[in-house]
């Protein structure tokens, strides 16, 4: 008795047909009756009984049904187990980097985990800062590069780098020359500032303006989108 023969005998089983089983065996329906009979000879008993309609089931075949399935199933776990120890899946590591900084931090990134971690895969993610922070207390991410958000006690964060505030301006504006701006410079401009998708960003601007005694309110907002072309 080979495995063949419990596939073919629960395929059958299954169809209620030697035609369908045959084509989803993708096999000829003389061959498939042959190994059913094989099957049947090796075991004494006849499993199928054969009617004008199609193909049901004896009381042995039955009684034989269950213990081919659990059969066929141990044979695959045991298969797959032996794939497991022969090949051994690689561990992956999933890292994020905050959107538009990926140049930055990804290529130093991805050598350190080449020179240290040489046997895993290595899953790369760009977010904005709050997603960021949702996939690493969710463990969907192992580490990440982005702002510290607030309300995440589950987190460690470790400072690498602060990030200077600068303003953006036309190239022809009265204030593009100047090689430094007060904040007191921007007053009465059409003011540009970050979305709500980057809460901890736009809290700092808000409290820089704050602390500089300005009381600015932004026209437009800016939504950070995760590709942007120059």
């Amino acid at each position: 008795m080979e495995l063949r023969h419990l596939r073919y005998f629960v395929a059958v089983a299954e169809a209620g047909s030697l035609t369908v089983a045959a084509q989803n065996l993708h096999t000829s329906q003389p061959s498939l009756s042959r190994q059913i009979r094989d099957l049947e000879d090796e075991i004494g008993v006849q499993l199928l009984g054969r009617s004008a309609r199609r193909i049901e089931l004896t009381a042995g075949g039955r009684a034989f049904l269950d213990h081919a399935r659990a059969v066929l199933t141990q044979a695959e776990a045991g298969a797959e187990a032996a794939r497991r120890v022969a090949h051994p899946a690689k561990p992956c590591f999933a890292m994020g980097f905050l959107t538009g900084h990926e140049l930055t931090w990804m290529p130093e990134a991805l050598q350190i985990l080449r020179d240290e971690l040489p046997n895993i895969d290595v899953m790369i993610s760009s977010q904005y800062s709050p997603l960021l922070a949702d996939g690493l207390s969710k463990g969907k991410i192992d580490a990440a590069f982005l702002r510290r958000e607030r309300g995440m006690p589950e987190l460690a964060f470790r400072p690498l780098v602060k990030e200077p505030l600068m303003v953006i301006l036309p190239i022809d504006h009265r204030l593009a020359a100047r090689k430094a701006i007060s904040p007191g410079d921007l007053v009465g401009e059409t003011f540009v500032t970050v979305s709500a998708t980057a809460p901890v960003l736009r809290l700092v601007i808000d409290n820089y303006l704050k602390r500089s005694g300005l009381n600015i309110t932004p026209a437009h907002e800016r939504i950070i989108s995760r590709w942007e072309c120059p």
